[in-house]
Formats: structure tokens, sequence, C-alpha cells
């Protein structure tokens, strides 16, 4: 009789450790142009575990119906996807909207001193509106107007540079999140000083990260592999690393 129950018990633990390590696949696309996005980070709220998508825009990640997944990736709008069931899903996501700063216009003569004076001049022939017309060596004028101007890319470079430093601060903050102990012993079969080695060692950096080719479970698979023959010296080696 207890064998029986016992026996019973142990088939309903394994059957909910089968459902609870369903794993569902999706592929994720940008809205109306279906491109496929790599590197959109997915987290399923439920069991807090993340993913990110590969260059064909597909991922796989743990879990099972009623799950909420949260989707972010640079430039898009956040989006979420409530698991009603476990099969294969596309997803769509939207560009975020982004409004041009104001162009800066400045004279490109020679003597801006003298170009900001011209540019001032008002003539009591045209009704005092602030103007440059066109005049001969005399300085009678001989019709047309003179513009000079150029466009200032000064304020472009620094908006330019600001979203790079911006892309690879999201960027660094996404590795973060996804190489943490909790969510990579999910992915590995490492504990403890192991797995902090590991982490050390094999945390991407955004180079490597943000490639096309990347992809989350051949890179920790590749890495896996590499640290099971090292020396327990070697696999130190990231933790004196970062003491220097």
């Amino acid at each position: 009789m207890l064998r029986s129950l016992f026996i019973t018990l142990c088939c309903v633990f394994c059957a909910f450790t089968l459902h609870a390590q369903t794993v569902f696949n999706g592929r994720v696309f940008e809205n109306k142009t279906r491109i496929t996005l790599h590197g959109v980070i997915v987290e399923n709220l439920g069991n807090k575990l993340k993913a990110i998508t590969g260059d064909d825009g597909r991922f796989s990640i743990a879990a099972k119906v009623g799950d909420l997944l949260v989707l972010k990736s640079f430039g898009y709008q956040p989006d979420t996807l409530l698991l009603t069931d476990m099969h294969d899903k596309e997803i769509f996501m939207e560009p975020q909207r982004t409004e041009l700063n104001q162009v800066t216009i400045t004279d490109s003569s020679t003597n801006s001193t003298q170009a900001a004076k011209n540019m001032q001049y008002y003539d009591p022939q045209f009704h005092g509106q602030t103007i440059v017309y066109h005049r001969d060596d005399k300085e009678q004028f001989d019709g047309g107007i003179i513009i000079r101007m150029h466009y200032f890319k000064g304020d472009e470079n620094k908006k330019n540079k600001a979203e790079q430093k911006e892309h690879q601060r999201i960027l660094s903050e996404e590795i973060s999140e996804i190489f943490t102990a909790d969510n990579i012993s999910h992915y590995l079969p490492l504990k403890g000083a192991d797995l902090d080695n590991f982490l050390l060692l094999y945390t991407p950096d955004i180079k490597v990260y943000n490639s096309k080719d990347f992809n989350l479970l051949a890179y920790l698979n590749t890495s896996y592999k590499t640290f099971l023959t090292l020396t327990p010296d070697q696999r130190k080696a990231g933790r004196i690393f970062n003491k220097q």
C-alpha cells in the first residue's frame, strides 16, 4: 500500500516537473516590415528566466500556460505576451518614435563678425526687413539676394555620440541581466564557485554580445565545453583578472 502510494506520488512529481519545464518557442519581427529582430531580451516573469533572440529572431525559454513574457530591445517599444497555449508564436514589436532635434544653421563666411553684421543689415529700400541684398561695387542694388549659410553638423555629431553611448549602456544592462548566476544556472549544470568562475570568464563584452551571429544557447554550449577543459587554477583566472 505504502509502496503504491510512493510510486503514485513519484509519477505526479515527474509529471509536474515535465510540465514545469515545457519550452516555449517564438520568433520576433519588426511590425509591418517583418524584419527579424536580433538581440531582443525575453523575460519570463513567472520563473524569472531570460533568453535573447538569435540572428533569425528566434528564441526558446522555459515556460508554461499562464506565464507572462516581456520583450525588450533598443529602439523598440517594450512588448508583453501572455501564454494561452504553448504553440510557436510570431511576435511583432513596434519601433520607438523619435523626434528630430532642431537643426542649427550658421553663416559660412570666413569673417563671422562681418557676416553677422551683414545678416542684421536693414535695407530702408525694402521696408527694413533683415536680409542681405546683392549690390554692385558702387553699393547699388543690382537685383537678387545673397544667402550664405551651411549646415552645422556639430549638434548632429553630438546627438549621434549620445545615442551610441546610450545604446552601449543599454547593451551593458542587458548583459548584466542575462549573465547572472540565477539565470545561467538554468542552462548549465554549474553552481557555487564554478558558476561564479564561469561568469567571470565567459560573460561576453558588448562587441561579442551585439554581433549578428551571437546566439545565447550556442555561446553557452561552446563556453561550457571550453570551461570543462580548464584546470582549477585556470578556472580562477577570471578572479585574478578582476582584481588587477
